[in-house]
């Protein structure tokens, strides 16, 4: 049995970071409905790529979910949330704290429905801050939080991280504060309020550089930070690059077998990984050197001999052309060509994968089935539907 199986959660979130949270609790088991305007979460047409008429992102945001139409701003459409909300176990929203204040989707508005409901919000920095109505969406915290000066060289501009890093970490970080509170209602019996701030999970990435600030009043720009040495990528007599990592005094003793020079164990700069890193720059340009005798293929194949964490570096396509790491991802048989990564923690029991879920619902796609189950007749549904309240849709169109 799934381990949240009979655990029902209302996702009113948008984009990504509450999106993929509730995409996790899909795969432990429980019944999510994703509660969208009646023009649909924007997140739909946040592409290319498209799977059809739906933006790939959201495929893999939102599958394993039923989607639901409803203008909960008007009378009719809050008593249908307010129904949703005394079944729920746990609600989510994105929605920024003063919206959340006039439509009453706070947790003190909504406990005296459902005093079980486990109530899960993302903002961006947070209900109680001085920041709390600035909008902000992943890039944005990432330069704020000064993420941007955290890549790249010192000569380089500010350089963002491309990929939804922030809204992926908090949506795992939100996944953990969700199960915590659930096993403490098992406990008291009581709901209670969750929330993650999207620039909280932005600190957390840059932990060693707020130290580094704090401690040396300064932080130091480079793609490869001097923490241990030799860590970093090279390129190979043909080309090709690959990185690899000597973590440990051992390791090294390893690796200098390794790149033919065993007599650096003895030498004073390299005798330890301070040394080391003080005389990075001499060891570094020394290696670049020496890598460029063989290929890049032949010193990974050395290294992973040695025991020191080593892999080539890939682009998204090579990745994908290597059968081991193909097999991490999962294409449903609803959505061909486009595989998709799991949700990272895999249990013996209680996880589905990706197969075993439905794929991202169409827009308005289980209004009907969730308002029957609320018990409104199909003649209240169609006055709804005329009324704009709900909107009725299908599956989604996945091929052009």
């Amino acid at each position: 049995m799934s381990a949240l199986a009979g655990v029902t959660v209302l996702d009113l979130s948008r984009l990504m970071a509450g999106p993929y949270a509730a995409m996790a609790l899909a795969h432990y088991g429980a019944r999510v409905i994703k509660v969208e305007s009646l023009a649909g979460e924007e997140g739909r047409g946040f592409g290319p790529p498209f799977c059809g008429e739906v933006a790939s992102l959201f495929m893999m945001s939102n599958r394993g979910k039923e989607s639901l139409c409803l203008d909960f701003r008007k009378p009719a459409g809050r008593e249908v949330l307010e129904k949703l909300v005394a079944r729920a176990d746990v609600l989510i929203h994105s929605f920024r704290p003063d919206f959340a204040e006039r439509q009453r989707l706070r947790f003190e508005d909504l406990a005296p429905i459902n005093p079980r409901l486990v109530h899960y919000s993302v903002s961006a920095y947070g209900s109680d801050s001085a920041y709390r109505l600035k909008p902000a969406v992943d890039s944005v915290i990432q330069g704020v939080a000064g993420g941007f000066y955290g890549a790249g060289e010192e000569q380089d501009p500010p350089i963002r991280n491309s990929l939804p890093i922030v809204d992926v970490a908090s949506g795992m970080c939100g996944v953990n504060g969700i199960l915590a509170a659930l096993m403490e209602r098992e406990k008291s019996g009581r709901g209670q309020a969750v929330e993650l701030t999207l620039m909280s999970t932005m600190l957390n990435f840059l932990g060693s550089k707020i130290a580094e600030a704090s401690i040396d009043g300064h932080c130091e720009r480079e793609i490869n930070p001097a923490i241990v040495a030799p860590s970093r990528h090279f390129q190979g007599s043909d080309g090709r690059w690959f990185a690899f990592t000597v973590i440990n005094d051992v390791a090294f003793a390893r690796f200098c077998q390794v790149v033919g020079h065993s007599e650096w164990q003895a030498e004073a700069r390299f005798r330890d990984n301070a040394a080391r890193i003080r005389h990075r720059p001499e060891l570094l340009a020394t290696l670049a050197d020496i890598f460029l005798s063989r290929t890049a293929q032949d010193w990974i194949d050395a290294l992973d001999s040695a025991d020191i964490p080593a892999g080539p570096v890939n682009t998204v396509p090579d990745m994908l052309a290597d059968p081991v790491l193909r097999a991490l991802l999962i294409e449903q048989a609803d959505v061909p060509g486009l595989p998709q990564p799991q949700f990272p923690v895999r249990s013996q029991r209680g996880t589905a994968d990706v197969a075993a879920l439905r794929r991202a619902p169409g827009l308005g796609e289980h209004s009907g089935a969730v308002l029957s189950e609320l018990g409104y007749d199909a003649a209240q549904i169609e006055q709804m539907t005329r009324d704009a309240i709900t909107r009725l849709g299908g599956p989604p169109r996945l091929q052009d």
